[in-house]
């Protein structure tokens, strides 16, 4: 298994302290690094900056296609990749579109195939038949939120659509953040961490719970406890009261909160049956580099 470092925008970074992560992640024994992205192209220029600094490899995972034009997407990894000499990942997700989301996917490949030849392209995937579309047409499977044994129940969906494809199902990656919310204060660290997991976890007012991450925590056994949650916000519970009730069981399953002693057993436990697995730094009480720092240096391949 690989381990790669994630960082995103919630930290407060200078262009000198990207290249100094990108450094010392590599001198910690971290084999590539990351970042998600919304909709604009700072974070391609991250990857970018990280693997001129580092000669580490870099990706971006996932752009949602509801938030990028396909030649857009297309412009800004064709020249990232070449910055990074070839050493590039893209990760594409459906984002927020709702029609027709497989077909959507399928011929998004087709595209980034055509136009970006020996680009390695992962595809952002939660259920059933967006795993087997991943296996069946892509480079590797970007899973998010999953404990080891969903990470399993999706390597076996992702394997079935490689050999329905006739692939050999080695060569599709599987890749996830694991995110770790590392602080001395553990209080704090589990209210910041279980506020993350809600953003995901809890379905907006009116939409179908049988999609996306709701339904994904649903296959996880968790249905029952975040209906409860969602009822109590309706009654007008703050994030924070939601936070501090957030049942343990579900923040464990899927990561990692507390002082930096355990961090890296923690993290290990969570990535068992991955190939790349990413230490995804969520900040508690600052977002600057130290913060990051005290995060990935707690939960480095290297001891």
């Amino acid at each position: 298994m690989e381990i790669g470092l994630g960082v995103d925008s919630r930290f407060a970074l200078s262009d000198d302290e990207q290249r100094t992560i990108a450094r010392e992640a590599k001198a910690l024994g971290y084999t590539s690094l990351w970042t998600p992205i919304g909709n604009t192209r700072e974070p391609f220029d991250v990857c970018a900056t990280w693997t001129e600094s580092s000669g580490l490899p870099t990706g971006i995972a996932v752009a949602p296609l509801s938030s990028w034009s396909i030649d857009d997407l297309i412009a800004a990894s064709k020249e990232t990749s070449e910055r990074c000499q070839g050493r590039f990942t893209l990760g594409v997700g459906v984002g927020r579109t709702s029609e027709a989301p497989i077909r959507v996917m399928r011929d998004a490949i087709d595209v980034l195939r055509a136009r970006l030849p020996g680009l390695r392209v992962y595809l952002g995937a939660l259920g059933p038949q967006m795993l087997r579309l991943a296996g069946a047409r892509y480079d590797g499977a970007a899973l998010n939120w999953c404990g080891s044994e969903q990470v399993r129940w999706s390597r076996e969906r992702v394997a079935a659509g490689a050999r329905a494809a006739q692939r050999d199902p080695a060569l599709v990656t599987i890749h996830e953040y694991v995110r770790v919310c590392v602080d001395d204060d553990e209080a704090a660290a589990r209210l910041a961490f279980a506020k993350m997991v809600m953003a995901y976890a809890l379905a907006r007012p009116g939409t179908d719970k049988t999609k996306g991450y709701r339904a994904h925590f649903a296959r996880m056994g968790f249905d029952e406890a975040l209906t409860d949650l969602e009822t109590r916000r309706e009654s007008g519970a703050t994030e924070d009261e939601l936070a501090r009730i957030f049942p343990a069981e579900l923040l464990r399953r899927v990561g990692y909160w507390g002082k930096p002693d355990g961090a890296r057993e923690a993290f290990l436990r969570l990535a068992e049956g991955l190939d790349i697995a990413i230490v995804r730094l969520v900040p508690v009480r600052r977002n600057d580099l130290t913060a990051a720092r005290l995060a990935f240096r707690a939960c480095a391949p290297k001891v």
